[in-house]
């Protein structure tokens, strides 16, 4: 017998973020996202729309601009159920979590930082800082009585 369970959500909002010293909110000059195709591991929006805004303003960034990773989660369960005495049973288990091991990251650098004369100094910028679990396999045993 088998059982499965299938987790997949679709990607939640990112909010940028600027250097508190100089100004928390960051200015937009332009779209942030990136077209499927021209994303990689570590470029993920467009960073160079993001800039230092003017001194004494406040930024034009709004919240959620761009959106991070989904979840595209496949846990798998396979089961076998032994009768051992008339009301005693023992199951053997093999359980998969994330059972295709595919690659789902967690977290992107959103923390826009600048120095004095507005450069963004902050190399990992729009990079993928973390991933979430690869895949799992635990063997079990089960008695019922």
């Amino acid at each position: 017998m088998g059982r499965g369970s299938i987790s997949y959500t679709t990607v939640t909002p990112i909010d940028i973020t600027g250097t508190p010293s100089q100004s928390a909110r960051v200015s937009v000059t332009g779209k942030a996202v990136l077209p499927k195709s021209e994303r990689t591991f570590s470029r993920n929006f467009r960073t160079e729309v993001f800039q230092l805004p003017a001194r004494n303003t406040f930024g034009n960034s709004a919240t959620a601009q761009i959106r991070g990773p989904g979840i595209n989660n496949w846990d798998m369960v396979l089961l076998k159920e032994l009768p051992i005495r008339e009301q005693v049973r023992m199951q053997f288990r093999l359980e998969a979590y994330n059972a295709f091991n595919h690659t789902q990251f967690a977290a992107v650098d959103t923390a826009a930082r600048f120095d004095a004369a507005g450069n963004q100094v902050n190399a990992r910028f729009g990079e993928f800082l973390s991933s979430r679990p690869p895949r799992i396999l635990q063997l079990a045993l089960r008695f019922m009585f």
